[in-house]
């Protein structure tokens, strides 16, 4: 598709709603309806850099707010995003386990490492990748999923979607010391948490089991590296310091440590055995995520700056040497946003900063790159039931290899049949450069890597009836020069390409009845088709990048002391992989995974917590290259307050 009928195509869907709605519009009262009384309410930050209602937001949303993150038991941010329909996850083990950098990471409709991830808007992504293994759950205040492209207000790395994590702020008036032992046969937790009108402070240390096999591995299997994991250990602490009524600083840092090894299996004279000598390592693994936040009260004036640090220390016990992809990565931001209200619109005016470096620590090469972002977003309240967004976004970055001048629109509509249901268009254009130390290294494409970018169309609606809320949207990925691994044929390592053109046109449903104070129920699908094209295939064939199907069914459940959850979340028709080196070309297997969560509430300051995780005992592949998430486990967690 060329350029030119991509912008066609963006102007007239942003425009076929204002089309709509001024034939119906022309028949309605002038009047602003009410509607019913029970609106979606929950407040959106995200989306357009400014407070609505989920219902008044033109975007595909899913909020997590602290009490569910409870209530089902997630052990950290990334288990939460992941059990939501439109996400999927590589890991490399349970709840974004990393290994260096074989990072975990969330993906939003299929495209991998096109997520944004913030915490109180400052971006946690370095490499490219979206770990959240620096932020602990029991910091959270709600968790703001917004799917869709959204390069525009965010900047690159936002292909399909963003991830907003909120965290708590100190309240005034409230005062708070709770000390926590978790127990399982996979995982031990202790942590202790204080809270009062300024300061809110986190500190905990883990335990992970060994486990002797952590992949599926075997002669039909994908994977013919048998893979074993030590013991590992993370400790973190986290502050978030109420400074003024407008000034908030929020700190965290977690180190941790790994050891993981592997021996490498090949069929010889028809016996599968060992081909390799047994790989050892260990990874030792320091983050540092730093925010100073401005939120003016009245001027409309937000103003960040943030700071993130990762430094991986690999040590090989074969070789006795350091892993030569260590690296130490930083990033600095700085972003300044005014917002005008203008009667019923509302003007967003805004400049970002940053500035990402790498540097790996043996080969002693280091690189970085530094972005410069102005960004702007009108909306304008065309009559009381229609609002069309326009945003921009100018984007100069000065790179090691080419430098980018990028501009980056989006194209908005919302129209309102009454307060609870509401009909949205969302067009934009996404960009995303290459994982910054992919210029440096062993590992560089020495051709050359080109950029991702391209479009997202997308309409939906929301619905709330009473006790009932419905969401649907319709979606259509277009993309450029999709990122990838190959392996070098002089070399044997792998290296980063342009693996092709992406697309994805799919369907999510969302609905979501509370029966009554005790029950509610959510359930949730979506059907998609994920692809990458084949460059160097003479037909240009499109291969599946993705599982096409997600299913979700979540029951809570809440009585005087008792709270319970059951979560299944369903992934299917997972793509077909061909391992490089050595393993089984197959389709990936089905991941059904079913955990239950319990709450007693035994007094005023003690709660039990018992999950249960993996209920079906499934073998569930985290990532496409075999490893797996873990056999059934349990946690017992008590907490007391004082």
């Amino acid at each position: 598709m060329t350029r030119e009928k991509k912008w066609t195509l963006a102007v007239l869907a942003a425009f076929a709603g204002a089309s709509f709605v001024g034939t119906v519009y022309a028949a309605e009262q002038t009047s602003k309806e009410q509607g019913d009384a029970h609106a979606l309410a929950d407040t959106v930050v995200t989306a357009q850099r400014r407070e609505k209602r989920d219902l008044d937001t033109p975007a595909t949303t899913t909020i997590i707010t602290a009490k569910e993150i409870e209530k089902a038991g997630y052990r950290n941010v990334f288990e939460a995003i992941d059990q939501q329909i439109g996400s999927t996850s590589t890991s490399y083990g349970e709840a974004g386990q990393d290994f260096g950098f074989s990072a975990g990471r969330i993906s939003l409709r299929g495209f991998d490492k096109g997520t944004l991830v913030m915490v109180n808007g400052v971006p946690l992504n370095l490499k490219n990748y979206t770990s959240t293994e620096n932020i602990p759950a029991s910091m959270v205040e709600r968790i703001e999923i917004v799917k869709g492209a959204a390069s525009t207000l965010y900047g690159g790395e936002a292909m399909s979607g963003v991830v907003n994590i909120i965290l708590k702020q100190p309240k005034a008036g409230e005062s708070e010391v709770k000390l926590s032992q978790t127990v399982g046969n996979q995982f031990k937790k202790t942590e202790a948490f204080y809270a009062d009108d300024r300061i809110i402070l986190d500190l905990s240390r883990e335990w992970l089991k060994a486990r002797p096999h952590s992949n599926a591995f075997g002669q039909n299997k994908v994977s013919w590296m048998d893979w074993v994991v030590g013991s590992g250990q993370k400790n973190h602490a986290g502050l978030i310091a109420k400074i003024t009524d407008e000034v908030s600083l929020s700190y965290n840092f977690t180190e941790s440590t790994i050891r993981r090894s592997s021996t490498t299996y090949g069929v010889t004279g028809g016996v599968f055995k060992p081909t390799t000598t047994r790989t050892d390592n260990r990874h030792d693994d320091y983050r540092h995520t730093a925010s100073l936040v401005y939120q003016g009260r009245d001027n409309g004036v937000r103003a960040l700056l943030g700071y993130n640090y990762r430094r991986v220390d690999g040590y090989n016990y074969v070789t006795k040497q350091p892993v030569d992809s260590n690296t130490v990565m930083e990033s600095y931001i700085f972003d300044l946003q005014k917002t005008w209200k203008l009667n019923e619109d509302a003007f967003v005016l805004g400049y970002s900063y940053n500035r990402e470096l790498a540097d790996l620590t043996v080969a002693q090469q280091s690189a970085s790159r530094t972005g410069n972002s102005l960004y702007a977003s009108y909306s304008k309240q065309f009559t009381p039931k229609f609002n069309f967004t326009l945003g921009l976004r100018g984007e100069w970055i000065d790179d090691p290899k080419k430098d980018q001048r990028v501009f980056m629109p989006q194209f908005q509509t919302n129209y309102q049949f009454d307060r609870n249901t509401a009909w949205y268009i969302n067009v934009g254009k996404a960009f995303q450069m290459p994982a910054v130390d992919n210029t440096i290294g062993k590992r560089q494409n020495t051709s050359g890597l080109k950029p991702e970018s391209g479009w997202t169309y997308e309409t939906g609606v929301k619905i709330r009836r009473g006790n009932d809320t419905w969401k649907a949207a319709v979606y259509h990925m277009d993309m450029e020069n999709k990122l990838g691994w190959a392996v070098d044929t002089v070399t044997g390592d792998s290296i980063p390409i342009n693996k092709g053109n992406f697309r994805n046109t799919g369907v999510e449903v969302e609905y979501s009845k509370r029966f009554n104070d005790m029950w509610k129920l959510t359930l949730g699908g979506s059907v998609s088709n994920p692809e990458v094209q084949d460059p160097s295939s003479a037909d240009k064939k499109w291969v599946q990048d993705a599982g096409r199907l997600e299913g979700l069914v979540r029951i809570d459940y809440e009585m005087a002391k008792w709270q319970a959850n059951l979560n299944f979340k369903y992934l299917g028709d997972r793509e077909y992989y061909a391992p490089s080196r050595r393993g089984t070309a197959q389709d990936i297997p089905d991941k059904l995974q079913l955990n239950m969560n319990v709450i007693y509430t035994a007094g005023k300051d003690d709660t039990v917590t018992l999950g249960i995780y993996n209920l079906l005992n499934r073998e569930n592949y985290s990532n496409r290259y075999g490893n797996l998430d873990l056999s059934r486990n349990f946690r017992l967690t008590y907490t007391h307050a004082f």
